[in-house]
């Protein structure tokens, strides 16, 4: 895929691998499924949808209805599948993208059980060490004040700890 594809995009692509949705239900699903953690706007998912349909990540049913104009039924290609899968199982790159779609590639390969679940908790795990060896290693963050250099390196360092933390604390859960 030449862009990258907005997060939206894959819990929409998530869900459909569940099963063929019309645009309604798919609202339904994005809401009972992540809307604690994640929201996501109607129009974002028509978007997003009609996007996945240009690139051949879905593909469209019209469903017609008596009394009522016909609907669109989304299902999932074999395309959209694998770019799914790809990035369900890849940790997120960035710290900030660990609340939202860490957490929704944690529901997701939930779904496909514990193993899939743990595997991607030691990949994210290692990433973030690798991250924090990183920054710690940077000794010069770029500003005149060398004291809030220190304080927001060890900011920085404070938060992945914390992240590599609650994934040992959801690692320790699943094994439970």
């Amino acid at each position: 895929m030449a862009k990258r594809t907005f997060p939206a995009e894959y819990a929409i692509l998530g869900l459909l691998s569940q099963g063929p949705l019309h645009g309604y239900a798919l609202r339904k699903r994005v809401d009972s499924a992540l809307s604690s953690f994640w929201t996501i706007a109607t129009s974002q998912i028509y978007s997003a949808l009609h996007s996945m349909q240009n690139e051949g990540l879905v593909s469209v049913e019209v469903q017609p209805q008596e009394g009522r104009p016909p609907r669109n039924v989304y299902l999932i290609t074999q395309k959209g599948r694998e770019e799914f899968d790809r990035w369900c199982a890849s940790p997120v790159r960035h710290l900030r993208d660990m609340r939202v779609e860490f957490l929704a590639k944690l529901y997701f390969v939930r779904l496909l059980g514990d193993e899939s679940a743990t595997a991607l908790i030691d990949d994210q795990m290692r990433f973030l060490q690798r991250l924090r060896s990183r920054v710690s290693n940077r000794k010069i963050l770029k500003t005149d004040d060398p004291m809030l250099a220190a304080l927001a390196s060890r900011f920085r360092d404070h938060q992945i700890s914390a992240a590599i933390d609650w994934l040992a604390e959801c690692k320790e859960a699943l094994v439970r």
